[in-house]
């Protein structure tokens, strides 16, 4: 028994991104994406999206409020930054490396996919504030499908049947896409996850690279 996907269309009312790559461990999902090793640090949900909203603040304030958090450490690994908009954390499930944003930011701003996709399989999913939607497929560096669920005939992937989307069955919400990606893949998120401290890393989508990164 798991905790399926769907549960996260209601955990993250203002959009999320998931991330799932087959067989990359929690850290290596976040390396992939361009995180500088030594940047990772554990957070939870709360104090991610805490950083998040802070750096977007016109006066950044400080994170004193956040029981536990080691908050010179943050600092110290780039995420107290006005530029830093998006903040993932990773974890693990059965035979797969997740990561989590509880925005879009990150997902619609950068072309991670022929990175993370090296030598094996990634599918994304992501919804916004405005409720559109995304999702990717792609294996060993090609992007083999990428689509909004409500139109999905047209996908910009070179090879959208690989997804094997049932398109006949027409636009779907966002609770229809998490149950098709848990039958399809097997993917699932595990609730606790949100109250653990996992490997995290703050990311600029504003730039082609971020400091230290690859």
């Amino acid at each position: 028994m798991t905790d399926g996907l769907r549960w996260v269309c209601e955990a993250y009312p203002f959009g999320h991104t998931l991330v799932f790559c087959e067989g990359v461990a929690p850290e290596q999902v976040l390396l992939r994406l361009g995180a500088p090793r030594e940047s990772l640090f554990p957070l939870t949900r709360f104090e991610a999206q805490e950083i998040e909203v802070r750096n977007a603040a016109d006066e950044p304030y400080d994170l004193d409020h956040l029981d536990g958090l080691d908050v010179e450490a943050v600092e110290e690994r780039g995420f107290l930054r006005p530029e830093v908009d998006a903040v993932l954390r990773a974890g693990a499930i059965e035979g797969w490396g997740f990561a989590v944003q509880t925005s879009t930011s990150y997902v619609s701003a950068r072309d991670y996919l022929p990175a993370l996709s090296r030598g094996t399989r990634v599918v994304t999913v992501c919804q916004d504030v405005n409720a559109t939607q995304r999702v990717e497929y792609a294996v060993d560096g090609r992007g083999l499908s990428s689509f909004d669920p409500g139109i999905p005939a047209y996908d910009d992937g070179v090879d959208p049947s690989a997804m094997g989307w049932p398109a006949a069955d027409g636009p779907m919400g966002s609770p229809q896409v998490m149950e098709w990606l848990e039958h399809r893949f097997g993917l699932w998120l595990p609730r606790a996850s949100e109250h653990l401290r996992l490997p995290a890393a703050a990311f600029v989508t504003g730039r082609p690279t971020i400091p230290g990164g690859r």
